[in-house]
């Protein structure tokens, strides 16, 4: 598996990653509003603009030259999105991929919000819940951190 820096080319594809995976995962959990919040969120166009002006770093994993998950940096030691395409579960790729990013970050603390069925991903990765889960944007999350050491 390949993970690199993903460019303009690769922003229809990431879309498609993204798309797929929340909707597998969080389609019994999320309104209507909520869903289509992330669809906006995640469109090539708004991925484009985010990456252009360096608000976020997109990453991609590639299997035999398809792209099967998608992660995003934020200020360097924020977690803005990890997924896997949903037939690419279970085969150890966000672990891969969440490596990558933690590698990624400046030691200190590493921030993200974990969707319902990823809490327990990460706990076994050592981060921990930092706060209660909250709803913004009728998106459901957990905030949790983990330490990063200098290396």
């Amino acid at each position: 598996m390949e993970i690199r820096e993903l460019f303009y080319d690769d922003l229809e594809e990431a879309s498609e990653v993204l798309w797929k995976s929340f909707y597998a995962a969080e389609k019994k959990n999320t309104s209507m509003s909520g869903m289509e919040f992330f669809r906006d969120l995640i469109s090539p166009v708004s991925l484009s603009m985010n990456t252009f002006d360096g608000s976020i770093v997109l990453y991609g994993a590639f299997c035999e030259g398809k792209m099967v998950s998608v992660g995003a940096l934020k200020e360097k030691n924020t977690i803005l999105m990890l997924y896997v395409r949903p037939e690419f579960w279970h085969q150890g790729i966000g672990g891969e991929m969440l490596t990558f990013l933690e590698e990624q970050c400046s030691p200190g603390k590493i921030c993200l919000n974990a969707s319902d069925c990823a809490v327990d991903f990460y706990v076994k990765r050592g981060y921990q819940v930092i706060s209660p889960r909250k709803i913004e944007n009728e998106l459901i999350f957990t905030p949790m951190t983990k330490e990063k050491g200098a290396e």
